[in-house]
């Protein structure tokens, strides 16, 4: 094993050219994300190669636009209702199916859940003129009835993800029909509580129509500046990080999965995004039921299913805060909200939530579902 470790060191050192080499074109380059410049030295150092991601058995059972319905079937189903994933248009949606043995996908299909997702793909022109009402009206309510039409079941779970949790919240306002539980997670309410984000976001720093009016839709290298910005020495150090951990082939792996993840961002519908930040983040309209949609008002109180708010103590991107209101603001008689000691995505990603996250969410959503066989 030393010389193994030794061999593995020495290799890293010998390729400081290589690496030097790799800043440096990344410097001339200026990319947001570093990881094709250092993916392949990290590689060569470790031994380990990028790892695959969203692994799970699929299909695709609906498509609009660059918007995909993907299900991925249980082996052994055990409950009548689906659930139903809507994840935020910033990122992609395989960090919900991450590597195997850390993807929540996995481990909901094999509890017995039927579960899908939806994919919303990479904008491009056709979607730079996508409004809420057009995403919520059609997109979200294609993807709720064919879930329930390919699962045989009549209600389902919804289950958002941050930024994707305010659409779904906002749809099952608007359409509250066949929505037997709804699962919120790292999803932002109150608007006023995002801390440096919110700041940033506010008209007298960001002018968000000339953006939009640019661009049509926003690059992801936009988006992901202002992540950078919040947090510049965590980009840098979290490769010092791998480096010292170069002989764990398991931490190795998380880091390449993850960083190709992050560096996998895609441009955000053009309107989407403006009357995003507009009504949420300059007004706070949202928590305040006081946001419209295709005419009409998004009342949170609508929202009849039972709900489950997951909030991680530690999320730096929709902080605790921004979460914390919503059992308040719905009409739920039945409302519950768990906290877990991680970060934003270590909700999805991280060694502890197959062990220490998902049972317990995984317990609540069964729960509150219909067996199949009833």
């Amino acid at each position: 094993m030393a010389s193994n470790t030794f061999q593995r060191f020495r290799s890293f050192v010998s390729g400081q050219a290589e690496l030097s080499r790799a800043l440096s074109q990344a410097l001339q380059d200026r990319p947001l994300n570093p990881y094709p410049y250092l993916r392949p030295i990290i590689e060569r150092a470790s031994g380990v190669r990028e790892p695959p991601v969203s692994t799970t058995p699929h299909s695709v059972v609906f498509t609009r636009g660059s918007m995909r319905l993907l299900r991925y079937a249980s082996p052994h189903r055990k409950w009548r209702t689906p659930i139903l994933f809507a994840y935020s248009l910033i990122n992609r949606w395989y960090i919900l199916d991450f590597l195997p043995g850390r993807s929540l996908i996995e481990y909901l299909t094999r509890e017995g859940f039927d579960v899908y997702a939806i994919d919303w793909g990479i904008a491009g022109p056709d979607e730079q003129h996508l409004t809420w009402s057009d995403v919520l009206a059609d997109l979200v309510r294609q993807a709720v009835r064919w879930t329930l039409r390919v699962s045989g079941s009549d209600e389902l779970t919804l289950y958002g993800y941050c930024m994707g949790g305010t659409l779904a919240l906002a749809y099952a306002s608007l359409y509250p029909e066949g929505i037997r539980n709804f699962v919120a997670q790292a999803t932002p309410v109150d608007f006023s509580k995002g801390g440096i984000y919110s700041l940033w976001t506010q008209p007298a720093h960001f002018d968000v129509d000339s953006l939009v009016d640019a661009y049509g839709n926003v690059p992801s290298r936009v988006l992901e500046s202002g992540f950078l910005a919040a947090a510049p020495v965590q980009r840098v150090t979290r490769w010092l990080d791998v480096c010292r951990h170069i002989d764990e082939p398991e931490y190795v792996t998380t880091f390449l999965a993850m960083e190709r993840w992050g560096a996998d961002a895609v441009p955000f519908p053009g309107e989407v995004y403006r009357q995003y930040i507009k009504d949420c983040y300059q007004q706070n309209l949202f928590c305040q039921g006081r946001m419209e949609v295709g005419g009409e008002r998004v009342d949170l109180k609508r929202i009849r299913a039972s709900l489950l708010n997951i909030i991680a103590e530690h999320d730096t991107i929709a902080f605790p805060p921004m979460s914390e209101p919503l059992p308040g603001l719905v009409g739920s008689p039945d409302t519950q909200t768990m906290r877990f000691p991680v970060g934003h995505i270590g909700l999805s990603a991280s060694s502890k939530s197959p062990t220490k996250v998902w049972p317990v969410v995984a317990e609540w959503i069964a729960s509150r579902s219909r067996p199949l066989e009833s």
